[in-house]
């Protein structure tokens, strides 16, 4: 399984990258699908807490999660990431998004 979530702010001293040195200054061909296919990942725990945005420190709406494709992990707030910051995740995924059936 490959973690999509391989960040310094979650998983702050394990010698990650910054998540911001993966956002684009602007939204990108394509951005709305991968966001579609975050949401319908197939959940593999749910939380009893909320996440929180790690800059602003707001809530982020819906559900805690861990989701996956059978491929790929993530958590139900990467899509968030991606919507407010314009978060480029692997190449190779945004791809596998892009194929998927909406």
């Amino acid at each position: 399984m490959i973690s999509l979530i391989q960040f310094d702010e979650f998983g702050p001293g394990m010698g990650l990258p910054s998540i911001k040195d993966s956002f684009s200054k602007a939204p990108y061909a394509g951005k709305e699908k991968v966001i579609a296919y975050l949401s319908k990942g197939r959940k593999t725990y749910v939380a009893t807490s909320y996440s929180r945005d790690v800059f602003t420190g707001e809530m982020i709406p819906g559900e805690r999660c861990g989701m996956t494709d059978g491929e790929y992990s993530w958590n139900s707030a990467l899509a968030y990431y991606v919507e407010r910051y314009n978060l480029r995740l692997p190449l190779e995924f945004e791809e596998k998004a892009l194929r998927a059936e909406q």
